[in-house]
């Protein structure tokens, strides 16, 4: 039964009104009256009813500030306005409030139950309105983890995410700071739906249901998108998950913590953590290995993912591989395990499964890589005759690049056997940048790069990774020319932060 209530300061309407309307034939019950605002109000309170009929113009209190107070306190009770003629000021503030059901004075039976059927109406419609919001509400958080789940899985494989899941994200992320690690913890077997339970509900025990924003699985991975601030003392808690997991089930976990960043860098954070567990493979299948404690022993980013993403060219790619190669050489990679760091960068970066590079051939293999890099960024060079002689160029240049007699005449008659006038007009107009321009660019952003990959690389092997002398007298005016610094005021500079 649909409760209401009556306010009105003259006795003879209010009666009235209680006597002509067919409350029960309206499905309606007169709770009680009032005869100004402030004893309506009060009354109101007491019975919290649905609908109030009021009259607009009272002593002590009016209409207006009944609703108003109403409102603030019960903002889903509906008003039914009383006025008369000459009354428009007072109507049209009740306007301004919301109100949308009103009863002109003197007012006929037919008029009022006309009126209130409308309300009727409207708080049936209110009424479905809440309990749809209530059911979607019911079913939104029961399906909120694998909606979570999905989209942390769209944003770790890069794939474009819909205008509806990017609105839920925004709701998800809308009470978090925009600074996140992920956490991946991998399995030597599969991890089946009770596994990945058991794991998330141990993980979820020691951090705390707060620190784990969203979680998503491969085949034998929990991906968890987590807090910047909990990072730094995270590895005992994870120790301990793994020594939970193992009375579960004995089976020997492995964990990496990506570097932190931002909600749109989680593509770039979840390549680094399956380069982090390929390094933690590589140094002995170690338990936690994550960015921060590879990044004192100057083993981490030898392939820098987001780098290889921001390149703008061709030669962009080309420069980004040979340096990964560089500092692959310069940690002592063997042959095997460059091509296996490769290989591997290409599954994880290009979603290629195989690379048909020869075994042992490293060039071959640079090439390949170069190639479907380039192809996957949608920066590769045309495939015709200046395209492909563009691209044997920059593989000799790199190829040659630790030679300090590596001048345009050199380049073109003992490597490329063309002609060097020809080469010089060629090279300038495919790339808007003379040879010589070019190469000391190249050298020199080479040598930043291995710089600031290890700090403590003795500058006469510095200069001979880049191609001058092993004096380093003219590899250090040739860097001051073009960064401001020498080699070791900018290696300081790298140190100090």
């Amino acid at each position: 039964m649909i409760k209401v209530l009556l306010v009105d300061d003259e006795d003879i309407e209010r009666e009235a009104m209680a006597e002509i309307i067919p409350w029960k034939k309206l499905d309606m019950e007169l709770v009680d009256m009032a005869w100004n605002g402030i004893e309506g109000l009060e009354k109101i309170r007491m019975y919290i009813p649905d609908i109030v009929i009021t009259d607009i113009k009272m002593p002590v209190m009016d209409g207006i500030q009944l609703i108003r107070n109403t409102k603030e306190l019960y903002p889903d009770i509906l008003f039914v306005v009383l006025s008369g003629y000459g009354e428009y000021g007072y109507t049209s503030r009740a306007m301004e409030l919301g109100i949308r059901h009103y009863i002109l004075k003197p007012c006929d039976e037919e008029k009022i139950v006309e009126v209130l059927q409308g309300v009727k109406k409207e708080l049936a419609e209110l009424e479905n309105k809440r309990k749809s919001e209530q059911e979607y509400r019911s079913t939104f958080y029961q399906m909120l983890p694998r909606v979570k789940e999905q989209i942390l899985g769209i944003l770790i494989t890069q794939k474009e995410v819909s205008k509806a899941d990017k609105i839920l994200l925004e709701k998800f992320m809308e009470d978090t700071r925009n600074s996140f690690a992920l956490l991946g913890i991998r399995s030597p077997q599969e991890l089946d739906q009770l596994d990945q339970f058991v794991l998330t509900n141990i993980l979820t025990e020691l951090l705390g249901v707060e620190n784990i924003y969203m979680s998503t699985s491969t085949k034998d991975e929990m991906i968890y998108l987590i807090p910047e601030e909990i990072v730094e003392n995270l590895r005992p808690l994870i120790i301990k998950v793994h020594k939970e997991y193992g009375k579960y089930k004995q089976t020997g976990l492995r964990s990496a913590i990506s570097r932190t960043g931002g909600i749109e860098e989680v593509s770039s954070l979840y390549s680094q953590l399956q380069e982090l567990f390929f390094l933690g493979d590589s140094e002995g299948r170690m338990e936690f290995i994550s960015f921060d404690f590879l990044k004192k022993d100057n083993s981490v980013m030898i392939l820098d993912y987001d780098r290889i993403r921001e390149a703008k060219d061709y030669a962009e790619v080309m420069f980004e591989i040979y340096t990964s190669f560089a500092k692959m050489e310069m940690r002592g990679f063997s042959k095997n395990r460059i091509a296996d760091s490769f290989r591997f960068f290409l599954k994880i970066f290009c979603e290629k499964e195989e690379c048909e590079a020869k075994d042992g051939d490293i060039w071959e293999l640079l090439e390949i890589v170069t190639e479907e890099c380039a192809a996957y960024l949608k920066l590769s060079l045309p495939d015709t005759k200046d395209g492909n002689r563009m691209k044997h160029i920059l593989y000799s240049i790199y190829q040659n690049i630790k030679n300090p007699d590596l001048s345009l005449q050199y380049l073109a008659k003992e490597v490329l056997f063309i002609n060097e006038d020809y080469f010089g007009r060629f090279f300038y107009r495919y790339t808007n940048e003379k040879y010589s321009s070019f190469l000391v660019r190249v050298r020199v952003n080479l040598a930043k790069r291995l710089l600031e990959f290890n700090p403590d690389i003795r500058i006469s092997e510095l200069a001979e990774q880049t191609g001058y002398p092993a004096d380093g007298q003219y590899f250090a005016k040739v860097f001051k020319k073009n960064t401001g610094m020498v080699p070791s005021e900018y290696r300081k500079m790298l140190i100090d932060g």
